[in-house]
């Protein structure tokens, strides 16, 4: 499982930046949804995503998924089930593409970024309680958090520096012990952060979900590494602490495993970097701040 900057984790690494879509499954999609105008827009290791246009000439989303990467089933099955409530509108799902909603308002990383860290927090912990609500028809496809985190567990703490394995060692303690408290478990976003929530006509809407189950306070555990790069902000044990105390009273969460999940998700993020040769500076930065506010919960 793999996380690059600021882009979605993702199960296996995928495909080279630069490849094409095969034209097959790209027509087969423009063909079953009616679509024109297909224009590329983004790339990342495990999709090709595409503004389109419907035959009611309103625009839309299509990600092309690359071989063996990632099952367009289980964030479709998901979003289906959000039904558009603090979620991206689900249109259709099919081999390995799925079609949602265009939405190209701006990040929740930009208000966050411009002194409104505090309006950011409740947006997320608003936004989060909509996709908790209870609805009929759960998806089967989930992936169980303790499995999404196998390959954190199974890591080498070799591949950390020297001066930061104890980190990895703490926040793995930490995991085992939240994870193996009982607690409820429910579909999950997976990835809910400031750079994959959008503004729409309607609010604010994540995008990009993993597909899970577990825990409900996973699902606001990214956000404490977000707004990406930031360290002032994300490594304040002072917002550390804001954002634990105004999602465990807006949500009901309680606030030592909103931060346990907040340290394993670090962790996790770094260990995904390390086996991709990428940096975690930035993880480095902050997650022995998230331990220590947790230490003190």
């Amino acid at each position: 499982m793999i996380l690059s900057r600021r882009a979605p984790k993702r199960f296996r690494q995928g495909v080279p930046i630069g490849t094409a879509p095969h034209d097959t499954v790209l027509n087969k999609a423009a063909i079953r949804w009616s679509l024109s105008k297909l224009t590329q827009v983004a790339e990342t290791p495990v999709a090709w995503t595409y503004k389109v246009q419907r035959d009611d000439n309103s625009p839309a989303a299509l990600r092309i998924y690359k071989p063996d990467t990632v099952d367009p089933e289980r964030p479709g099955k998901l979003l289906e089930w959000y039904r558009g409530d603090g979620a991206l509108r689900h249109f259709g799902t099919a081999e390995d593409a799925i079609l949602t909603e265009w939405a190209e308002g701006r990040m929740l990383s930009e208000p966050a970024l411009d002194g409104k860290d505090e309006q950011a927090t409740s947006a997320i912990a608003n936004l989060v309680g909509m996709l908790h609500v209870s609805r009929p028809g759960e998806p089967d496809n989930l992936v169980p958090l303790r499995e999404y985190l196998s390959d954190f567990f199974a890591a080498d703490v070799r591949i950390w520096p020297d001066t930061a394995r104890d980190l990895y060692a703490r926040s793995v303690g930490i995991a085992y012990a939240t994870l193996d408290k009982p607690a409820a478990e429910i579909p999950l976003h997976g990835a809910v952060h400031h750079d994959r929530i959008v503004l729409a006509e309607r609010g604010w809407i994540a995008r990009s979900p993993i597909g899970l189950l577990g825990d409900p306070a996973y699902d606001l555990a990214a956000s404490f590494l977000h707004p990406w790069g930031n360290v002032a902000l994300a490594a304040d044990p002072i917002r550390i602490n804001a954002m634990a105390d105004g999602f465990a009273a807006k949500l009901g969460y309680k606030r030592k495993r909103i931060l346990a999940f907040a340290a394993i998700h670090a962790a996790n993020s770094a260990c995904q970097a390390l086996a991709t040769g990428e940096s975690i500076n930035w993880h480095l930065a902050v997650l022995p701040n998230l331990l220590a506010v947790y230490d003190l919960a």
